[in-house]
């Protein structure tokens, strides 16, 4: 049986890996489940919370310290309106056809294709742009499937130059995007708004968001890609060798 402790210990580390970069609850978190045999809807509604509610926090500590893009209206409703039809599709597909699907290889699948799609763009030197329909399409429609789809999001906008910067970014779009899917997966699967179970959890993940915090502080702009590709491609690697 699974140390309950090392479970506590692990959700730390992710939230404050996510308080550090950006990302890590949902990229480190649903492999994670996976391989503990929890099914993709039960993921949805135990990391999504969780991821929320790190994303709020760290946007509120950032918010008066960074400087950062200031994305337009039109941009931001652009990215309601093609990521949330396309989040729809995907947990539609997960509600009618779950049993047939295997998510320990969709999710490592989807995460190296995020990661090599990147390296590649980086190294023909081509520049993408965050809000097309296409890329914001694939971002909803994956993350509905496989809760994965912030992997090329952050990927994409850790491009900025400036560390901070592409580490607001990310949170501020991981956090919309997860509310948005946490939303609609409440309604197609008839749900009330589940949350985790247990204190020690949510103290776990305000522990990481403090260290994670005063890690940021320490790591230099290389550290972080390094640091961002290295956890997207450890989570794919993880659900290959424990399938």
């Amino acid at each position: 049986m699974f140390d309950i402790s090392l479970f506590l210990v692990y959700f730390c580390l992710i939230a404050c890996l996510q308080s550090a970069i950006g990302v890590g609850i949902l990229v480190l978190g649903t492999p994670f489940l996976l391989i503990l045999g929890y099914n993709i809807v039960e993921i949805f509604f135990f990391l999504l919370p969780l991821s929320i509610a790190t994303s709020f926090v760290n946007l509120i500590l950032m918010k008066k310290t960074v400087n950062f893009k200031r994305f337009s209206n039109q941009e931001l409703i652009k990215f309601f309106k093609i990521c949330t039809p396309s989040i729809i599709v995907g947990l539609i597909f997960i509600k009618y056809f779950q049993d047939y699907i295997n998510f320990n290889y969709l999710v490592s699948l989807f995460i190296i294709f995020s990661v090599l799609f990147m390296i590649f763009k980086e190294k023909i030197k081509f520049k993408i742009n965050f809000f097309r329909i296409s890329v914001l399409s694939i971002v909803g429609l994956m993350h509905g499937l496989t809760n994965s789809g912030g992997t090329l999001m952050s990927l994409a906008l850790s491009t900025n130059k400036e560390k901070n910067s592409a580490r607001f970014n990310i949170t501020f779009f991981y956090l919309i995007l997860a509310s948005v899917q946490y939303f609609i997966t409440v309604v197609i699967f008839y749900e009330k708004f589940l949350l985790p179970d247990g204190f020690k959890i949510y103290l776990m993940i305000i522990l990481g968001i403090i260290i994670g915090n005063i890690l940021n502080k320490l790591i230099s702009y290389t550290q972080f890609r390094i640091t961002l590709n290295a956890l997207a491609l450890l989570s794919s690697f993880l659900l290959f060798i424990f399938s």
